[in-house]
């Protein structure tokens, strides 16, 4: 029966805004539909509620190495999340959670407002002073989330292009041999922080890497490949999520104008309209992979011990049930909160940073560029839908008097 399934990831969107019609046909169908993964049959969990019951529920396990595990690819090597803590579970994985939560807390991320803000004027007073057309994502995107990382974490940003070219492997395994480009990535990278953490351990500073490596790595609380994996992980979920959000978030302001002017000149509105953003896009788009370590009953369905599900956050914000017209984005929403960041004990350890950065980065954007508009006609922004992070990586804006139009 496996073959009859219908296959996953299904990304043949026909409107880079709009989820893949085949998955709003699974959506109408049930909250847990099965499907075929390339490794092997698992439940589609399509409905919010659904979602969000089997997020909290600790019989879900995270866990890669568990029998029956999901997985959206066939990989030939080492997957990138395995073995760090977020495929952790319980007490090992609360552990971790507890270490980097000061990191992360509103008091230090809001200690780091000012800077961010310097860091995206800085920006904008380049690309102002090359003057217009600008690609979005090059000149603001990556460089806006490239310094936040590398200042939370310690990184010099003087290395970011280094890193910034290897973690661009990691979210996308469709190109050929990537598998291959993933482990040269991987690798370089953990050589990388490896020779980082040596330094902080002899010179330490005001960052994360320093505070962990003092706390934690010195009295023996975690080993080295352990920290190494958290700092690489940290680093890599926190440069290419927040990049694409702030380049594919600021395409889809462009390309609904009346939204575009709202957030513009009502700031109030910008707080709503981040989460509306991250609603509306749902930039992880394949989902949140779990496998049940006992039955779990679901509604009238069963999910079996041993069987994987696939959380997608993408149908889930798009329920019908919860959100009046998922499918437009409205900036005025309010309403539920999103699954854009997961839900329960697994939820984004990086959330408030990601939010103060997209607050920060649109609300300089539109005060300096209250012109800003795309360079090129919609129908020619490129789209990324076959990977993990779904978006634009190629914006070309303009700015500035309109030429005038040539007289038929």
């Amino acid at each position: 029966m496996a073959d009859q399934l219908p296959t996953y990831p299904i990304t043949d969107r026909t409107c880079p805004y709009d989820p893949p019609a085949g998955l709003l046909v699974l959506q109408e169908q049930a909250p847990l539909v099965r499907v075929q993964l390339p490794t092997g049959p698992a439940w589609l969990v399509t409905s919010y509620d659904a979602a969000r019951t089997l997020l909290d529920d600790p019989r879900m396990s995270s866990d890669m190495g568990r029998e029956g595990f999901p997985t959206l690819y066939r990989q030939k090597m080492r997957p990138v999340l395995k073995g760090s803590f977020m495929r952790m579970d319980g007490d090992q994985h609360a552990f971790y959670r507890t270490m980097l939560a000061g990191e992360f807390s509103v008091k230090r991320v809001q200690a780091m407002r000012p800077e961010i803000e310097q860091a995206c004027d800085q920006l904008l007073d380049e690309m102002i002073r090359q003057g217009p057309p600008a690609n979005l994502h090059q000149s603001y995107g990556v460089p806006v989330s490239s310094r936040s990382i590398c200042q939370l974490l310690g990184v010099p940003y003087d290395d970011a292009g280094f890193f910034t070219t290897h973690l661009e492997a990691l979210f996308d395994p469709h190109r050929a041999g990537a598998p291959e480009r993933i482990a040269e990535s991987k690798a370089a990278l953990s050589g990388y922080l490896d020779e980082l953490v040596s330094r902080k351990e002899k010179d330490p500073g005001d960052d994360m890497i320093s505070r962990l490596v003092a706390d934690y790595l010195i009295p023996g609380k975690v080993d080295r490949p352990e920290l190494l994996l958290t700092s690489y992980l940290l680093l890599a979920a926190g440069h290419e999520t927040t990049a694409s959000m702030i380049t594919t978030g600021t395409a889809a302001l462009l390309m609904h104008p009346e939204q575009l002017v709202a957030v513009r000149d009502e700031p109030h509105l910008l707080r709503g309209a981040v989460e509306e953003l991250l609603r509306y896009l749902s930039i992880f788009q394949f989902g949140i992979t779990r496998v049940a370590t006992e039955d779990v009953k679901v509604g009238d369905q069963t999910v079996a011990a041993g069987e994987g599900i696939v959380v997608s956050p993408l149908l889930g914000n798009r329920d019908q049930g919860v959100y009046d017209d998922p499918h437009t984005l409205d900036v005025r929403r309010r309403g539920r909160p999103h699954l854009s960041f997961g839900h329960g004990p697994h939820l984004c350890v990086g959330h408030t940073l990601a939010r103060i950065e997209l607050q920060i980065a649109f609300e300089r954007l539109l005060m300096r560029l209250p012109d800003l508009r795309l360079a090129v006609p919609e129908s020619e922004v490129p789209f990324r839908t076959e990977t993990l992070v779904f978006g634009t990586i190629d914006l070309p804006v303009t700015w500035g008097e309109q030429p005038a139009e040539t007289p038929v």
